[in-house]
């Protein structure tokens, strides 16, 4: 999943960066509502982690701004601003999660796993012949027993097994897996894909569509 982190700490912005990337998504970090504004005119996002107040604002203006979009990203405000009547506010404004500081790190990944399968669909567990994933916990099982997966490798199979009625294009999956600072050669996607070959072989088919993408 793509991740955008809004934090005008600097310290806090890159724990918070390291340890969501630790659960395998792309994230983007800005420090200002003018360059978070930036990022969402440029990419499409699972969900927002915002810190209030910033040098520029309030951000609970960016929830404003996204909460009219249905097919928008999920919204975690963290904020010292974290009185009971503060979070209602949030909560009233459209974020689906609002959270006081100071936070711990396992919490965070935690209430953004749990925002990015909020749906009852994203939250189903899915069959395909003898593997079956569970998103909440994040877990792909053949004929039951566990596949050890580090955390990219599960965001490329989760993606693509989500998306499997369809081709997937290559800067698809670059964008939805990877954040703006992934390295352009060699392409990291490549090498993703033939580890995942690796590990189902004879259980599940990642075609190439030549110069496009996979299915």
């Amino acid at each position: 999943m793509r991740l955008l982190v809004l934090e005008d700490d600097a310290r806090l912005r890159r724990a918070y960066a390291r340890r969501l990337r630790d659960e395998g998504h792309a994230v983007d970090e800005v420090c200002t509502m003018g360059d978070a504004r930036l990022a969402l005119a440029d990419a499409e996002y699972d969900c927002l982690v915002l810190d209030r107040l910033v040098v520029d604002g309030d951000a609970i203006g960016l929830v404003d701004e996204l909460c009219n979009d249905a097919n928008g990203p999920s919204v975690l405000v963290l904020s010292a601003l974290g009185a009971p009547d503060q979070r209602v506010e949030g909560l009233t404004r459209g974020a689906d999660d609002y959270v006081g500081k100071p936070v711990r790190l396992e919490e965070l990944a935690l209430r953004v796993r749990r925002l990015l399968v909020r749906g009852p669909a994203s939250t189903r567990r899915v069959q395909l012949g003898r593997m079956a994933i569970d998103p909440a916990r994040r877990e792909v099982r053949v004929d039951g027993a566990l596949v050890h997966l580090t955390a990219r490798q599960y965001g490329v199979l989760d993606y693509l097994v989500a998306n499997r009625h369809r081709m997937v294009t290559t800067e698809e999956l670059l964008e939805h897996c990877w954040d703006r600072n992934r390295p352009l050669f060699p392409n990291p996607l490549h090498s993703q894909i033939s580890r995942l070959r690796g590990l189902f072989r004879g259980v599940l088919l990642i075609e190439s569509v030549r110069g496009e993408g996979y299915v």
